[in-house]
């Protein structure tokens, strides 16, 4: 298991050097190229000279590698994403107000959408063919076709303008704890991530298991006399959830993409507000920023997915060690 482990956390490291180099690398398809940083600063004092030697001020002309392992540097040892030169802050003292409460309300989204999607998928799996399972395959695809700002207008309607009558935006300030102090705030934006992501899930845990019970191990379990609880719980579900555990891993950073629509739409002080108001302001370096830690938060979730599915699954860890 140590191997595996190790194993999966180098492919991860391999792969983050390479989207860093993308994200540095960038700016230089950037207008003046990595320069462009200097005319914001000097604003009307950004004659050629004083670019120039804003430039070699601050190492713009050092080699690209040289620029390169800086960069690694600054992020690897002292977690330093970048400076707004819009807003003359550090990236990270930016973007750190707003990841607590965007990854609050990912991971409560998360964690109701695990509650409900895969029993749901499994009891539609269990009663197939049925009506039951036909109106929530019908409301899951409706669900999973309406565009994210579009369902949080009508849940806006329904439950805000009409009755009951809820908040149709969390507190205001960007306190991580604002949750907790106001949690009738949250409901609308919950919900409405909470219904894009069952809608997503609970097809794949449909599938999956649909999948696992032509299994001959499952017929064989069914003839010796299994009920049809322990068969679906005891030889199935464990099988099923290998897929599952993989694309849970990867959901948690899309919940974060798909939060950037939600946090508009409700007004909600998060990581999606700052990114939007960070790419109309050409602020380059926050929406790289933001951009780094996406991908970060993608490659960890991936990361423990894998763990996760050796955990569950040993074969998968077993037949990678023979390899």
């Amino acid at each position: 298991m140590l191997n595996y482990v190790l194993r999966r956390l180098v492919q991860s490291f391999v792969v983050l050097l390479i989207v860093m180099l993308i994200i540095f690398t960038l700016p230089y398809f950037e207008t003046n190229g990595i320069l462009a940083p200097a005319y914001i600063v000097l604003g009307t004092h950004a004659t050629p000279n004083a670019v120039h030697l804003w430039g070699v001020q601050n190492g713009m002309f050092h080699p690209y590698f040289v620029r390169f392992w800086n960069y690694l540097d600054q992020v690897f040892v002292h977690f330093n994403l970048g400076h707004s030169y819009k807003q003359n802050l550090s990236v990270w003292g930016i973007i750190s107000l707003y990841v607590p409460r965007t990854i609050w309300l990912a991971l409560t989204s998360l964690i109701l959408t695990v509650l409900i999607a895969l029993p749901l998928g499994i009891f539609q799996a269990s009663r197939r063919n049925t009506a039951f399972d036909y109106v929530a395959t019908s409301t899951a695809f409706v669900l999973y076709g309406i565009p994210a700002f579009l369902l949080g207008i009508l849940v806006l309607q329904f439950f805000s303008f009409g009755w009951p009558h809820l908040p149709a935006s969390p507190p205001g300030g960007v306190a991580a704890w604002a949750m907790f102090t106001d949690p009738a705030g949250f409901v609308l934006p919950v919900l409405t991530l909470t219904l894009l992501s069952i809608a997503f899930l609970s097809r794949f845990m449909r599938s999956a298991v649909l999948e696992v019970l032509v299994q001959d191990y499952v017929r064989t379990a069914k003839a010796k006399g299994c009920s049809t609880t322990r068969v679906l719980f005891r030889h199935s579900l464990r099988n099923a959830l290998g897929p599952i555990v993989i694309i849970l891993g990867l959901y948690f950073p899309g919940l974060l993409g798909g939060a950037v629509v939600i946090e508009s739409v409700f007004n909600y002080s998060g990581l999606g507000i700052q990114t939007i108001n960070a790419a109309s302001t050409l602020d380059i370096p926050t929406v790289l920023g933001i951009t780094l830690l996406v991908a970060i938060l993608t490659l960890l979730g991936n990361f423990i997915a894998d763990i996760m599915l050796g955990v569950v699954n040993p074969r998968i860890r077993i037949e990678r060690s023979g390899q």
